[in-house]
């Protein structure tokens, strides 16, 4: 990145940080998740630095991409979601021989992931905690934490 494109996008983002923020609000209900989606959305402002640079009116550039985040994270979430309705179904139905402790949807992942996996699956998509506050309890960063779900949803849907 070329030092002009660099104070650009520095000005702009502590310019206009809040702002895209409480735009990312408007979408995602949640400021956690709007806080993610406005990082994310200069960050996307960052690779694209040549397209922002080109724009006559930048905030509405950046409020689009911000829109477009947040619409890529909450279809994210409601295909998370989407995984486990199904087994929520299954909550009352006991298997002949099966003791009436209480059935967990998620153990039925047992052994294609790991038990911190499913406490951790458990926290984000059934408990909705937000990844920040799921990443604060086990002492790592925000994206470590996303990026751990990631893999074990892609572990559920390969099994």
């Amino acid at each position: 990145m070329r030092p002009d494109q660099d104070s650009v996008l520095e000005s702009l983002y502590r310019a206009h940080f809040h702002e895209i923020e409480i735009h990312a609000f408007r979408y995602l209900g949640k400021w956690d998740d709007a806080h993610v989606a406005a990082q994310e959305t200069f960050h996307i402002a960052c690779e694209k630095i040549d397209d922002l640079m080109k724009q006559p009116n930048q905030i509405a550039w950046l409020k689009n991409i911000a829109k477009n985040v947040c619409r890529n994270m909450y279809r994210a979430r409601k295909k998370q979601l989407s995984l486990f309705v199904s087994l929520d179904s299954l909550e009352g139905i006991h298997e002949p021989g099966q003791s009436d402790d209480i059935f967990d949807p998620l153990d039925t992942y047992k052994g294609t992931i790991s038990d911190s996996e499913i406490a951790l699956l458990r926290k984000i998509i059934l408990e909705g905690m937000s990844y920040l506050d799921a990443a604060n309890e086990l002492g790592i960063g925000m994206w470590a934490c996303r990026k751990r779900v990631e893999r074990a949803l892609n572990k559920i849907r390969k099994s």
